[in-house]
């Protein structure tokens, strides 16, 4: 009988397990393509053994080949898994190239009973919770809770599900059952419990000082503390020790985060040649209007971040026929397949010069794949993405029938905003004063150049004129889009819908008229921002 090595459940027989290390071994000194060359090996012998191609995606992916990369990482998924182990390598590959449809497939159709791994589980949870799957989350957290029940990582996930879907009383509980579990030292937890209103600020601000001495100095952990101390002090009107708070966390997170300012603004500069072919007059309709069934009507919301784009998207899911699609990043990776280049971010500056005036149908064709799903059934969907204010001019090549909403808000509280909010894996530029007024200018004068090559097919929307008068603003934003203005979407406090963004904690409240302004009590320390944003007109 030939000898076997088991990898996930999948049968590989000894000499093409040398192969397999070959591989391994050729991937530890960088050489990925002869590490490729190994898994293609193994596949020519056995087309079916999964593994492999999972393996041999990521050694393309090394590459800058991500159209091969995510060709093997659909084909892993045509099969149903055969361990649970597999199936989360599948689903975490797919992750990369945002094919969310397909995720959701893989992890409905797997047999979870037979995992042994409360650790896997949750894990898996973590990566499919911000693609939005909050159903398989779930899930998946019932599976780890039966292997093993108390878990502060799972009290935590489910926490921040029920915070997403705006139950914030069992929010606070499942999080203070992960604090009890952890002994209040999951610093994320406090974080998280941060953004609601505490209704004893000086025992949350005593419990952040504990768990405070018991993390890394100069850590995630220590940051995440840092901010959440920043929120409770703040609510609390003891801005001191809230700034202090803030200007801690926000020279490490700066440290942490690998943030290049210059070639950001190459992509700026970069940007300002690329658009839509300039033409009066031309109206988002006119532009090519609503697609036919099943394809849903389309509309970006964009901006800044904390310019109020969650509560923009808030009021449009109010509408029957409207699905919040939510944050996701699925038309970057639209445009990653259609330029063959993979860009960790929204865009980077191979996207820009590899796509130049290229034909983006491609493009438009995988992104209306996703809204066809994502929609189920609804005639629109909203796409709420702050930073594809980046992509505007790529969005109107790619989908012309697309309706932009670009959310506008006072410079000053959307920066303080910025600088006081911890975002994961986004914004990076928004730990340092004098890089968030910069990225800030450079954002106004993009969107501008967006409005002059594209007039008529973007609409402004400014935040103090919809929290003030929603109604008028509502009905111009739907007369816009083209469809019938209702009363919901003035009832953004009503239940159900999802909510994953830093406007967690308050969007739920109704439309507030009286968020500006947070910035005020710290105008000596903002010196160096507010000087910056003094050139706007």
């Amino acid at each position: 009988m030939t000898a076997t090595v088991d990898i996930h459940g999948y049968a590989l027989p000894a000499g093409l397990a040398r192969v397999w290390q070959d591989a391994v071994s050729s991937a530890g000194i960088g050489d990925f393509s002869a590490a490729a060359g190994c898994m293609q090996r193994i596949l020519e012998a056995q087309p079916d053994f999964v593994p492999a191609m999972v393996q041999a995606a990521y050694f393309l992916l090394a590459q800058d080949r991500y159209r091969e990369a995510r060709r093997l990482a659909l084909d892993a998924a045509t099969n149903p898994a055969r361990s649970p182990e597999a199936a989360f390598e599948i689903a975490r590959l797919l992750r990369l190239f945002e094919e969310i449809e397909t995720v959701d497939s893989v992890v409905r159709h797997q047999d979870w009973s037979t995992c042994r791994s409360a650790r896997l589980l949750v894990e898996l949870a973590a990566q499919v919770a911000p693609l939005g799957l909050y159903d398989a989350t779930t899930h998946l957290l019932d599976h780890a809770e039966r292997l093993e029940p108390g878990t502060p990582a799972v009290a935590t996930l489910r926490g921040t599900v029920s915070a997403v879907r705006g139950d914030k009383p069992a929010a606070g509980q499942w999080y203070r059952r992960a604090l009890e579990a952890s002994a209040g030292t999951l610093p994320q937890v406090h974080w998280l419990q941060s953004l609601s209103s505490s209704p004893d600020p000086a025992a949350a601000i005593r419990e952040i000082h504990a768990a405070r001495r018991q993390v890394m100095p100069g850590g995630e952990g220590e940051a995440y503390l840092d901010f959440a101390l920043h929120n409770v002090c703040h609510a609390a009107g003891e801005f001191g020790e809230s700034w202090d708070a803030l200007q801690r966390g926000c020279r490490t997170k700066r440290r942490l985060e690998s943030y290049d300012a210059e070639a950001q603004r190459a992509v700026f500069d970069l940007l300002h040649g690329t658009g839509p072919e300039k033409a009066a007059g031309v109206s988002a309709a006119a532009a090519g209007g609503r697609p036919q069934d099943p394809d849903p009507g389309l509309v970006f919301i964009v901006g800044m971040h904390r310019s109020g784009t969650t509560l923009l998207e808030r009021m449009l899911a109010g509408h029957p026929d409207i699905r919040d699609g939510g944050e996701t990043n699925v038309f970057p990776a639209s445009l990653r397949l259609a330029a063959d280049h993979y860009a960790p971010g929204v865009l980077d500056a191979g996207i820009v010069r590899r796509l130049g005036r290229a034909d983006l149908g491609e493009a438009g064709g995988a992104f209306r794949r996703y809204a066809r799903w994502r929609a189920a059934g609804r005639g629109w969907l909203t796409e709420k993405l702050p930073s594809n204010f980046l992509n505007v001019g790529f969005i109107l090549r790619a989908l012309p029938e697309a309706r932009i909403l670009h959310m506008r808000r006072d410079p000053i509280d959307t920066c303080f905003s910025n600088l006081r909010t911890y975002f994961s894996g986004a914004a990076a530029y928004s730990y340092d004063q004098g890089e968030l007024a910069d990225f800030y200018l450079r954002y106004r004068r993009l969107m501008d150049h967006w409005h002059d090559r594209a007039p008529g097919r973007i609409l402004d929307v400014d935040y103090e004129l919809l929290v003030q008068a929603p109604e008028p603003q509502a009905r111009r934003i739907a007369a816009f889009c083209g469809f019938g203005y209702v009363d919901g979407m003035l009832q953004v406090d009503r239940a159900g819908g999802s909510v994953a963004t830093a406007s967690i904690g308050s969007v739920r409240a109704g439309i507030l008229k009286d968020r500006g302004g947070a910035w005020k009590p710290y105008a000596a320390q903002l010196q160096p921002m507010l000087d910056a944003l003094s050139t706007i007109d």
